[in-house]
């Protein structure tokens, strides 16, 4: 009896933590995929900065191409530009090439 009781406490827990994952929604746990491929596109930036002295205009130039991805770039001025994506409705994660950080 015992051990069914315990066996009860532990899946009872393992749920609530669960539970408490998908209420919470941490940003890392939802969307490493689209953090993966952000670092990505990062590290391309960077990259052709460092090979032509300055910035790429567009995704292209770096040789992404991919539409479905939904991970946007903006260059804001000559040496800065911004990475980002949605995560949900008026909410996104986006890279700063000033701060080199996700916020």
């Amino acid at each position: 009896m015992k051990i069914s009781t315990w066996v009860r406490i532990c899946l009872l827990a393992l749920v609530l933590c669960v539970l408490g994952l998908f209420l919470w929604r941490p940003v890392w746990l939802f969307y490493w995929g689209k953090f993966r491929t952000g670092n990505e596109i990062v590290s391309r930036i960077e990259a052709f900065r460092t090979r032509e002295g300055h910035l790429p205009e567009t995704l292209r130039d770096v040789g992404f191409d991919d539409p479905d991805s939904k991970l946007f770039y903006r260059l804001i001025s000559s040496d800065e530009y911004c990475v980002w994506f949605g995560t949900s409705l008026g909410e996104s994660e986006t890279y700063s090439s000033r701060s080199k950080q996700w916020e």
